[in-house]
């Protein structure tokens, strides 16, 4: 048997990005067509069913139109089993709502479970003191647990779920929601995984996103993370250091993304030092690169290298221009160096970002 195991899919997520308002409208409908493109996926891959753990939507204020759109996903897939426990984010947005298809499988409060072959499907959308005592395990059934919250070393209320209380509680994998990455670990010959969230949302979920594969087979259970997003989000730091021309800056930048899929979503930040000779164009560098991805964003954390001898005797123009922002004492090191930054673009005749 093989189940497809996903959580956080925030679906209406305000998207509070930097992100143009029109991409903030693409990747909404992005998002939320990857409950279908998972279920597609599970057919596929004949998969007999899939377990949502918790925050399937980013609020509890749920339109009865986004409500209908899942629940007609689920209706055309009636070969799948969608096992469903509530997370921090939707309440009972969706279990609120009568008539619920047939072949979704809820979790409430406390335990409650589901058989489906072999394999006995556990759940509860609250987490308590010593709650695997309770558990409903099936001693002859492969046994899974669907539960929303964070990994401490005791279960506790509020989505703390405890590793010694897996231990030895009868599961043999236990299927999380709540973290956005993919992460596994063994407690106690049990395997709980991290799905992570199929797709990323921002640049604080950057990398590989996905959903995690269950293969069942006998009492053997084996997992694999499967990389499912539409768009990838990728950070790069490039130190600048030594590089004295926008040229040389474009090529550091043009190495690092050299990678990257024109469908992803790209930050660049710049590290590093410069100096006052070098020649930096932030403006002309994001204009450069923002054509060849969905999204291209630019950061300068890079730093000037302060040198007093280089200057102190300079009688040009430049000389008297960083002597002068240098004197002013009421400036902070990083008022003056973007202020220098800034000046000298404007000195070589470059543009610069204000």
């Amino acid at each position: 048997m093989k189940i497809i195991h996903t959580a956080d899919l925030h679906i209406n997520s305000p998207l509070t990005t930097t992100l143009p308002a029109a991409k903030v409208a693409e990747r909404k409908r992005e998002i939320f067509s990857n409950l279908a493109r998972l279920a597609d996926e599970a057919e596929r891959a004949s998969a007999s069913a899939i377990i949502i753990a918790g925050d399937l939507f980013d609020s509890d204020r749920l339109s009865v139109k986004d409500r209908d759109r899942v629940i007609s996903v689920i209706e055309r897939h009636p070969s799948l089993t969608f096992f469903y426990v509530s997370g921090n984010h939707e309440g009972d947005a969706l279990t609120s709502f009568a008539e619920l298809p047939k072949n979704l499988k809820v979790f409430g409060r406390g335990w409650g479970s589901y058989d489906i072959g072999d394999v006995r499907v556990s759940g509860r959308c609250d987490t308590e003191a010593d709650m695997f005592a309770s558990a409903h395990i099936a001693e002859n059934k492969v046994n899974i647990a669907v539960l929303h919250g964070e990994l401490r070393d005791r279960s506790a209320p509020d989505g703390v779920i405890g590793r010694r209380d897996i231990a030895g509680a009868g599961f043999d994998y236990v299927a999380l929601g709540h973290y956005h990455s993919y992460s596994a670990e063994n407690i106690g010959g049990c395997t709980a995984v991290y799905s992570g969230t199929p797709e990323g949302r921002g640049f604080d979920e950057a990398g590989e996103m996905g959903y995690v594969l269950v293969e069942i087979n006998g009492r053997s259970v084996t997992h694999s993370f499967v990389k499912f997003a539409k768009r990838t989000i990728h950070i790069r730091e490039v130190d600048i250091t030594d590089a004295l021309t926008p040229q040389a800056i474009e090529e550091r930048v043009a190495y690092a993304v050299r990678a990257i899929p024109s469908a992803d979503i790209v930050r660049v930040t710049l590290t590093g030092k410069y100096t006052t000779k070098t020649r930096k164009d932030t403006v002309a560098l994001e204009y450069a690169f923002s054509p060849r991805f969905y999204y291209f964003e630019l950061t300068d954390e890079s730093r000037l290298l302060h040198n007093p001898q280089e200057y102190a005797t300079d009688k040009s123009l430049k000389g008297e221009f960083i002597r002068l922002v240098m004197s002013k004492d009421e400036l902070s090191d990083e008022e003056k160096e973007r202020i220098i930054s800034c000046g000298l673009s404007a000195l070589a005749g470059e543009s610069f970002d204000e």
